[in-house]
């Protein structure tokens, strides 16, 4: 049974609303996260982390940019045909945002591993109290990873429906073959 083309494009806004809801609670979590003890100079923040907020925040960009044409695909599509034009920008998008997602999972969960493995085999004699501190504090900015990763998921979701609703709008006699 095929779907028709309005629940495609429902879909895609459906995927898009909770990519927004995923990559909002990464920012949300990767900026409320600190370590207990008040360190004068900030090492343990990492510009990685840096990056998995500026990759959350552009990515919910670019989510935000693609609903007004969501919304006119939904309305509109069955009087009109969609342009390719605008189709097309509309999956460039979609592509782009799913590989800055997929970057960002990357540094964040490459640097939270790699720090945790240092500081397991560093020497923290007299400092146990430190390191207990800085393990709870990467531990805790797993979670942020793992709501980007969501985030990434729901946006390659979103980026095979943005496919499938560009073949279908060309008229591709192969668009129902998948």
């Amino acid at each position: 049974m095929a779907l028709s083309r309005t629940a495609w494009i429902a879909a895609g806004i459906g995927a898009r609303l909770l990519m927004i809801a995923a990559l909002a609670m990464t920012v949300q979590r990767m900026l409320a996260i600190h370590p207990h003890f008040r360190y004068l100079d900030d090492y343990y923040k990492l510009s990685s982390y840096t990056y998995v907020v500026a990759v959350a925040v552009i990515g919910m960009a670019g989510c935000a940019l693609q609903f007004p044409v969501a919304v006119y695909l939904l309305f509109k599509s069955k009087r009109t045909t969609p342009s390719a034009l605008m189709l097309d920008i509309s999956l460039c998008a979609d592509v782009v945002v799913t590989v800055l997602l997929a970057s960002g999972v990357g540094a964040g969960f490459g640097a939270t591993d790699t720090v945790l493995h240092y500081i397991d085999y560093t020497d923290w004699t007299g400092k146990e109290e430190f390191k207990k501190d800085l393990t709870d504090y990467y531990n805790k900015a797993i979670l942020p990873d793992v709501f980007l990763l969501i985030g990434m998921v729901v946006s390659m979701a979103a980026t095979v429906i943005s496919a499938r609703i560009r073949a279908r709008a060309t008229n591709d006699d192969h668009a129902d073959d998948f």
